[in-house]
């Protein structure tokens, strides 16, 4: 199982790293036309220019300092996940840490940074960067719904406050643990699983995820723009979860998919790949997508770090 951590951690980053490039260059596929199918430079006037091909967005920054906090706390510590979220605050001023963070969660780290706590930072905001970053809670406390469901819900609101951000969350993470549990490969099984967990945060979800299912019959450009591809959770997620369920186990054709769908493409194509990575490990990722991949050793070092939290090694002094 400890293939599927590290594939699911990984493939977060390759789909970021991939997408990066196109954020908000285009609204919508056109024609269902590729712009990208490898990774590349950002345009000299996007704000990503200065990152080489394979280095990722903030996405993937926010990720790891969540699972760097769980591999060296052994726990959740909303205290050391708040010192971090500041170092990386202060962080983004350097050009070469700057990775196009959104205006919420700066805003968030900037209360943090005055002195606020989790309790106040956060605003009342449903953007998907709260949901994607919560995969290392997934990856760790998929055994424990309670501690899952507590790191989650502070988590999100330390910088977005809306339940919505909770209840999506809780739906990617259901969605993880499935492919964990290698649990049948159904759409109608994994989309109740994922509207089951979020219907107590947000009856959209289940509206959502019937037009994903819908969608599956469509060509991409028309399935995107039914279901959204914009900065907001259910949409990001919903999105991600149609490029997952589409591809049926081929990873190019989903992550370069999802990365030249327009819209919040690194986000989409980031859960895409976690979940990608959670039901089908390693083996099924091509070793292309390693090569120029930024901090590719410490995303897996991180991610048997998190194996460990999720399956600790017996006692053999007892």
């Amino acid at each position: 199982m400890i293939d599927k951590f590290q594939a699911s951690m990984l493939a977060y980053a390759i789909g970021d790293a991939l997408a990066a490039p196109l954020e908000d260059i285009i609204r919508f596929p056109e024609n269902g036309e590729e712009i990208i199918n490898y990774y590349t430079r950002a345009a000299k006037s996007h704000p990503l220019a200065h990152l080489l091909a394979g280095q990722y967005s903030d996405e993937t920054q926010l990720m790891l300092i969540i699972a760097k906090s769980l591999s060296e706390c052994g726990c959740f510590s909303i205290k050391d996940l708040e010192r971090r979220f500041v170092d990386w605050f202060h962080s983004q001023k350097k050009r070469s840490e700057w990775r196009f963070p959104g205006n919420t969660v700066m805003t968030a780290c900037r209360k943090l940074a005055a002195g606020g706590t989790w309790e106040n930072s956060g605003l009342l905001s449903a953007g998907s960067n709260a949901v994607c970053r919560t995969l290392p809670y997934a990856l760790a406390f998929g055994k424990s719904s309670k501690m899952l469901s507590s790191s989650i819900e502070k988590s999100c609101k330390l910088s977005h406050t809306d339940p919505r951000c909770i209840g999506t969350s809780l739906a990617f993470s259901a969605i993880i643990n499935m492919g964990l549990s290698s649990e049948e490969f159904s759409v109608d099984v994994i989309c109740n699983k994922a509207i089951e967990k979020a219907l107590p945060y947000t009856i959209e979800m289940g509206r959502k995820l019937r037009t994903v299912k819908d969608s599956l019959k469509l060509d991409s450009k028309r399935a995107i723009s039914n279901i959204g591809n914009s900065g907001y959770c259910i949409d990001t997620f919903a999105a991600a979860l149609y490029w997952f369920l589409r591809a049926e186990g081929r990873f190019d054709s989903m992550i370069i998919g999802a990365a030249n769908c327009g819209g919040d493409s690194d986000a989409i194509a980031a859960m895409a790949g976690a979940m990608f990575g959670a039901w089908f490990g390693l083996s099924a990722i091509p070793e292309k997508w390693f090569e120029k991949l930024e901090k590719y050793d410490e995303i897996k070092q991180l991610a048997t770090n998190i194996y460990r939290i999720a399956i600790p090694e017996p006692d053999n002094k007892k």
